[in-house]
């Protein structure tokens, strides 16, 4: 389970390497604003961490290729103020974006990968993803775009407290010196990091796990304990979500309007191209090698028909029992193939007892 995983692990990994545990800084940072909300997190390893080749998914049975000073106590109650974007973390800035990631990758015993990307609004998701998900800063705005549209903040952290660690991140000295030291075994990576919206530049403030980071710098000392006091203070994580953008789901034109909205699924690859044939959906057309024999392979192949021509981009996993298709929220690109018609998004779901499908309205599949 993704609850609370994602921090619990950093106050372990923090013990093993010697660094500042982040229960040791709550007495001299107890800004808690109170709040435990829902929500929840794609890791691309870091320099030296192993990285890995394929993986396969585990819900669609494919395999994918593929990472100022501390204020004493603070009693600002902004539960909220920053959704609506008049309390961001930083000035000047009339939207939000992602401003700090908390990241854990381990490949010791397969993929594992989960993220929380906190926004200058004081947002925090928080979701396990797929190889291929979110692995670099175009791929996390994108993973925040679907997660602000078919679910809800895993936590509104307290602005004031991400504020003064902004502030802090500020002042780290583009050329700060560190190292690394052996700390832990199969313990993979958990790195936080700060992103200067102004310079674009990218700074690691923690990094623990098998290999941790040293410094002698007194302000990145001071932004990772900082990090860790306010990463210490979130709660339980209520949703549990899967993100995944590098699914191989295929997306077929289709020119008639009895099946708009249908959903179905089948039990073989055959009984798939029967029904395609029989409707006039071409899906051959659009099949790799690869994905005609995952299809061949799979136990089961699930359909959905939209009412649009948009594609679907991945989906989404939510308490690993809700499964969803994520429709593009690209802006429509021409495609001849797809002109006048609608679209018919078929991926292989092998899990598909454990599911309750729903469309992306969140209503249940018929």
């Amino acid at each position: 389970m993704l609850k609370n995983r994602l921090i619990s692990a950093l106050l372990i990994v923090s013990l093993i390497a010697g660094t500042t545990a982040c229960s040791m800084d709550a007495g001299k940072d107890n800004g808690n604003d109170g709040r435990k909300e829902t929500v929840t997190e794609d890791h691309k390893p870091e320099n030296g961490e192993e990285t890995a080749e394929s993986h396969e998914d585990p819900d669609t049975g494919y395999t994918v290729s593929n990472t100022t000073t501390d204020s004493e106590t603070t009693t600002e109650d902004d539960t909220g103020a920053g959704r609506n974007g008049k309390d961001l973390i930083t000035p000047d800035v009339s939207e939000d974006f992602i401003l700090f990631s908390y990241e854990h990758g381990n490949m010791a015993w397969g993929y594992q990968s989960e993220k929380m990307l906190i926004l200058n609004n004081g947002d925090a998701y928080v979701f396990e993803n797929a190889p291929g998900t979110a692995g670099d800063q175009n791929g996390r705005d994108l993973a925040v775009a679907y997660l602000k549209q078919y679910s809800e903040p895993s936590y509104h952290m307290s602005t004031t407290q991400l504020r003064e660690l902004y502030d802090i991140c500020k002042k780290i000295d583009p050329d700060v010196k560190t190292g690394e030291k052996d700390t832990a075994k199969d313990s993979g990576s958990y790195v936080f990091k700060f992103y200067d919206p102004e310079t674009a530049r990218e700074v690691t403030i923690i990094k623990t796990g098998d290999m941790t980071m040293t410094t002698d710098d007194k302000t990145l000392i001071k932004a990772r304990e900082k990090a860790e006091s306010i990463l210490g203070r979130q709660g339980m994580i209520n949703k549990d979500l899967y993100l995944s953008l590098s699914s191989s789901i295929t997306n077929v034109p289709y020119g008639g309007k009895d099946l708009i909205g249908k959903n179905m699924s089948f039990d073989s690859y055959d009984k798939l191209l029967e029904f395609c044939s029989k409707n006039g959906i071409d899906v051959e057309k659009y099949l790799t090698e690869q994905v005609k024999k995952s299809y061949q392979e799979a136990k089961y192949i699930i359909l959905q028909v939209y009412d649009t021509n948009l594609l679907v981009d991945g989906y989404l996993n939510t308490d690993n029992k809700e499964f969803r298709f994520l429709p593009s929220l690209a802006d429509y690109e021409y495609n001849p193939d797809f002109d006048g018609k609608v679209t018919v998004a078929i991926c292989r779901c092998d899990q598909l007892e454990k599911f309750d499908f729903v469309n992306e309205n969140g209503s249940p599949w018929k």
